[in-house]
């Protein structure tokens, strides 16, 4: 009967390794997919506005300085495509965030900004969305 027990119990622990190594790796698999890049920011989802009355030049220099003095290292500035991209690095309570701001060419006196923010990791509870600050900021700037 004892062998039997102990035949049972280590059946059970057999299986309650596999359960644990398979959710494990789950979890690394989703946090290593799931994650955001630089390359994968593109344009479409973010926060969109538009600026009148400003050039393209003033609308630039707006989102590099408020990029910039929100304290988010620019990795991607690419003046004449429209694409300024940056990071926030990973802190304490997150694992960092990726930024895009997106700016269209004068199209009738008009010009459209997007800002797109995600987390690094699609799991990632914490971290802050970047999309107000930098729009909000760009608007100050812009006088908007």
């Amino acid at each position: 009967m004892e062998e039997r027990i102990a035949k049972l119990e280590r059946s059970a622990l057999r299986r309650c390794a596999m359960g644990f190594r398979g959710f494990a790796f789950s979890l690394a698999l989703t946090l290593l997919l799931g994650c955001a890049t630089i390359e994968t920011l593109k344009p479409g989802e973010g926060r969109k506005f538009v600026v009148a009355g400003k050039t393209y030049n003033q609308v630039w220099a707006a989102a590099v300085r408020v990029v910039t003095r929100s304290r988010l290292a620019i990795l991607v500035a690419d003046k004449k495509g429209g694409v300024l991209k940056a990071e926030a690095p990973a802190g304490m309570f997150t694992w960092g965030e990726v930024i895009g701001v997106f700016i269209s060419p004068e199209r009738g006196g008009e010009i459209f900004v997007e800002v797109l923010s995600q987390k690094r990791s699609r799991g990632q509870i914490t971290g802050q969305n970047w999309e107000p600050t930098i729009v909000e900021g760009m608007k100050a700037e812009l006088a908007q």
